[in-house]
């Protein structure tokens, strides 16, 4: 016994499923094998019992058709009929030669000799009918086709006393059947149910083999990842895979645990290097945000304000009106656009500084280009961030009208629709390629990254990401165009932002 176990342990994992197979197949193919040979038993049987009833229907079916061809033929000679007549003629005769030589109980033996001796006789009677139509002898063939039919009346009293004999017989063999199918079912459900126990018994046993030493390999795992590294081996004896499973993650514990032994060796030196690093990184930071604020001196937005405001004030003491102007509008869109980008602006807002930023393009190009702006006043005070429409307004003045001979039209429009409120900005400049109008309305707006020539700083990524942010909305913004006719920007809003005055 201990031999068997230590065989079925020490297999392995494919021999041992191959093995469970086989046992499984032979209890099928045992099972199928005497299912089959006790059904073609039964099946024997009934034959038995209902071949004499078939052989007697269809003598009685052949008289029937013989006794009609040869009545056609005595009276009117046809040929047709006469060789229908020899054909059923024949099949009576093999009848005749079953019925002697067929092995019968002594009673219906009796019988069966009987309805011979009385079929002799009506194919006898038969041929001497067709003599005499013959020998036009008209009294002799309608006497003795008188005799045929009577004997033939007597053949079908006997067949109907041994159908009933027949009868009482077959039932007696049919509850003997019904008993052999009640056995048959049994044994079947016998085998199964055997098939089912070896089944659960071998999934158990090999599912309890094949996962204790895995679960208990992924405990000692887990306390290994948790820093747990001096594990005990797993006990027993288990399928080959599953010992070359355990011998690999007990050699892969032990080379852990001494690399985790080195490792915090390194770790102890690597921290007294870190803490001089960190001290020099802290002088460099320093350093870094002293020069940075340095530049930062350089660039002070209030000394533009105040140059700009000098200059303004100037121009106005030598009444040039236009250039004070030109400076006062300068100095407005400077201050708009320097503001930090985290603050709150309405549509407003925006519209004016994008009606001063139009003031200053007509000054560098008169009537080259045309702004047309359009605001609802229910759209007005919307809040958004700062700095959305000129980015737009500049690169459709850079990218649109930068090939382009005629005056160039920039359309800017807010109105509200529904629960939103859209913004469409609208140029006859040269177009967008489909391709990069593709990636636009994706999100992607790195071929568009350039910044030269905006006053802003800011390009169409910029806005895309900060509208996306602030109002926790993708897809924002969309682009559509046709090459060498229009672009158009359409930015749609939530209207739950606005700010009730």
């Amino acid at each position: 016994m201990k031999e068997l176990k230590d065989i079925f342990f020490h297999n392995t994992l494919k021999r041992k499923v191959f093995t469970f197979i086989l046992v499984i197949l032979l209890c099928f193919l045992s099972g199928f094998i005497y299912t089959f040979y006790v059904t073609f038993k039964v099946n024997g049987q009934i034959n038995e019992m209902f071949t004499t009833s078939i052989m007697l229907k269809e003598m009685k079916s052949d008289m029937a058709e013989f006794e009609s061809n040869l009545e056609l033929y005595l009276a009117s000679k046809s040929s047709d009929n006469f060789v229908q007549y020899l054909d059923y003629y024949t099949q009576l005769s093999d009848v005749v030669d079953m019925v002697e030589n067929e092995a019968s109980p002594y009673a219906k033996s009796l019988q069966m000799n009987n309805i011979s001796k009385l079929l002799t006789s009506y194919l006898e009677i038969s041929e001497k009918a067709i003599e005499y139509k013959r020998g036009r002898n008209t009294e002799a063939y309608l006497t003795a086709y008188s005799d045929l039919l009577k004997i033939s009346g007597f053949i079908d009293m006997k067949v109907a006393h041994l159908e009933e004999v027949d009868f009482g017989v077959n039932l007696e063999n049919y509850q003997q059947l019904t008993k052999q199918f009640e056995e048959i079912q049994m044994n079947v459900a016998l085998i199964v149910i055997l098939l089912i126990v070896l089944s659960v018994l071998f999934v158990f046993t090999f599912s309890t083999n094949v996962t204790s030493p895995i679960v208990e390999l992924s405990r000692q795992a887990e306390d290994i990842s948790k820093g747990i590294y001096r594990v005990e081996r797993v006990k027993g004896n288990h399928f080959k895979e599953a010992e070359l499973l355990k011998d690999t993650f007990y050699e892969m514990a032990s080379h852990i645990q001494e690399y985790i032994s080195e490792l915090e060796d390194k770790v102890d030196t690597e921290n007294k290097l870190r803490v001089s690093e960190t001290e020099k990184l802290k002088m460099q930071n320093s350093l870094n945000e002293a020069e940075l604020m340095a530049l930062q001196s350089q660039i002070n937005p209030h000394f533009l304000f105040n140059t700009l405001n000098a200059g303004m004030q100037l121009a106005i003491i030598e009444d040039a009106e236009r250039t004070g102007r030109f400076l006062e509008v300068l100095s407005s869109l400077f201050r708009y656009n320097i503001q930090s980008l985290q603050n709150k602006v309405t549509l407003r807002d925006e519209f004016d500084n994008a009606q001063k930023y139009y003031e200053l393009m007509r000054v560098r190009f008169g009537s080259q280009i045309v702004f047309d702006f359009e605001l609802d006043e229910n759209a007005a005070l919307i809040e958004m961030p700062p700095l959305i429409l000129q980015p737009i307004i500049e690169n459709a003045l850079i990218h649109g009208f930068k090939n382009k001979m005629e005056t160039g039209h920039i359309q800017i429009v807010a109105s509200v629709e529904g629960d939103f409120v859209r913004i469409e900005i609208v140029d006859n400049g040269e177009g967008i390629k489909i391709s990069d109008l593709h990636r636009l309305n994706e999100g992607d707006f790195r071929k568009m990254s350039e910044r030269g020539g905006h006053t802003t700083g800011l390009g169409l990524g910029n806005v895309y990401e900060r509208l996306k942010h602030f109002f926790s909305v993708d897809h924002i913004m969309h682009f559509d165009s046709e090459p060498k006719h229009f672009t158009k920007v359409v930015i749609t809003l939530p209207r739950k932002d606005i700010t009730t005055c």
